[in-house]
């Protein structure tokens, strides 16, 4: 077993920043994120590289503070070593690249414990934002470590219920916080347990019994739900998402097609 820190890695150096990753096979949505970004934010920007070219890299120095995640990926469970059931479950449910996408979803804890923000917002780059961060900083919750959205299918659950699935495409932050240390630590002790970052970050949330402040479904909004134009970010969820980006970028040329 490769040696591993769970904890915070840098000190406080900003107030407020925003961060996200790529490795090879997805940095092409990086100009796509940034360009939805900038236009409504100025925050500060973190880029993980999970394995990203040295050119992409360059393009992210031009806009924001490159970090390398050097974990090595041999803790993540191979498929050989996975229970048959779980893993045709996992295909099922993420499509067949998902034995190449746990190499980075698992990396995304570490990644947040770099962060030299006070208050962070990790955002997926397939999340399309279309107006301002400024209230997920504002209104998040002080006294609290997280603040999420939780999956749709399990609104009726009450809190720190064993069911319950938060969507960490969006997961506002506070520095030094035990949840993501223990989501670091179990990223390298479960991950034979669970497809992916998500299904792990909800199980440590209710297994530790901690208490998250749970955003309203504008800051993650999934288009299977349907077209809410009130949705402050867009997530274009699994390779049909991502394809629909390539095709279209998103939501916005159509917006601006109709309200132009």
């Amino acid at each position: 077993m490769v040696s591993h820190s769970y904890t915070w890695k840098r000190p406080v150096k900003k107030e407020k920043g925003v961060l996200c990753g790529a490795e090879r096979s997805q940095q092409w949505l990086l100009p796509w994120w940034w360009s939805r970004y900038s236009e409504h934010n100025h925050y500060p920007v973190t880029f993980f590289d999970f394995g990203m070219t040295d050119e992409m890299k360059q393009w992210c120095a031009e806009r924001g503070e490159v970090i390398t995640v050097p974990i090595d990926t041999s803790f993540i469970t191979a498929r050989s070593s996975i229970d048959g059931k779980l893993a045709k479950q996992w295909e099922h449910d993420y499509g067949w690249r998902v034995w190449h996408s746990r190499l980075t979803w698992f990396k995304k804890p570490f990644a947040l414990l770099e962060s030299s923000y006070e208050q962070g917002i990790w955002i997926d780059l397939d999340c399309e934002i279309l107006g301002s961060l400024d209230a997920l900083f504002e209104e998040f919750d002080p006294t609290l470590e997280l603040a999420l959205v939780r999956d749709y299918d399990c609104d009726h659950l009450p809190k720190l219920d064993p069911n319950i699935c938060y969507n960490g495409g969006v997961v506002v932050f506070k520095h030094g916080s035990s949840i993501i240390e223990s989501w670091a630590e179990n990223a390298v002790t479960k991950n034979h347990l669970f497809g992916g970052d998500d299904p792990l970050l909800s199980h440590v949330i209710c297994e530790h019994q901690h208490e998250v402040q749970e955003l309203p479904e504008i800051y993650n909004w999934r288009m299977a739900r349907g077209l809410n134009l009130s949705a402050v970010i867009l997530h274009w969820v699994g390779t049909g998402g991502k394809k629909y980006i390539r095709l279209h970028g998103g939501l916005k040329p159509s917006l601006d097609s109709f309200f132009h």
